[in-house]
């Protein structure tokens, strides 16, 4: 089945937004902190977004984004002991290492990353994540830029996230399975 080409613009921007919903659970010096366990929620905010179709994948992420905000999750004391933020983005380039980093700063209470993925399709992301990261409160602005096969621009997309520890696990929060491996 072929996809038009604003609809693979639009899944290529969401699986690049997802990578940069990936980074916000990450984190100058020393180890990243891991979250403190509890009740956590997350606002995300579409800043910008350009190029082809930009409007219909601004429609199609922005309640998405409405929905996750409207979440919290529990973390539990076992999720938040496994959490490693600086191996979350090595998993960014997926099990073949398809992203290289001009930047990749993961430590303390800061982020700051920037790199290239290559994607199976032959796009090319150049993805930016900058914040600040702690126990209880991160912060972070993520900028993905799409580029085709020929290395022309063809979307960018800007998204905000602070995340919050709300207090103690509630039973209106969301639990993760248990991890399978």
């Amino acid at each position: 089945m072929r996809l038009k080409q604003g609809e693979m613009m639009r899944k290529t921007m969401m699986a690049a937004g997802m990578a940069a919903i990936m980074l916000a659970g990450c984190a100058k010096s020393g180890p990243p902190p891991k979250r403190e366990p509890g009740s956590w929620s997350s606002k995300f905010e579409l800043k910008r977004v350009e190029g082809k179709d930009a409007d219909k994948a601004k429609a199609a992420m922005t309640p998405m984004f409405a929905m996750m905000s409207a979440m919290s999750i529990c973390v539990t004391p076992e999720m938040s002991a496994k959490e490693d933020p600086t191996q979350d983005v090595e998993k960014l380039g997926g099990p073949n290492g398809r992203c290289t980093f001009d930047r990749k700063s993961i430590a303390g209470g800061t982020i700051d990353v920037a790199g290239t993925c290559k994607l199976a399709n032959g796009k090319t992301t150049k993805v930016t994540a900058t914040g600040t990261l702690g126990a209880s409160v991160q912060d972070m602005d993520t900028t993905v830029e799409v580029f085709d096969a020929t290395g022309a621009k063809e979307g960018l997309m800007e998204i905000a996230n602070h995340s919050t520890r709300n207090g103690e696990c509630t039973a209106k929060d969301m639990k993760s399975p248990p991890a399978t491996m």
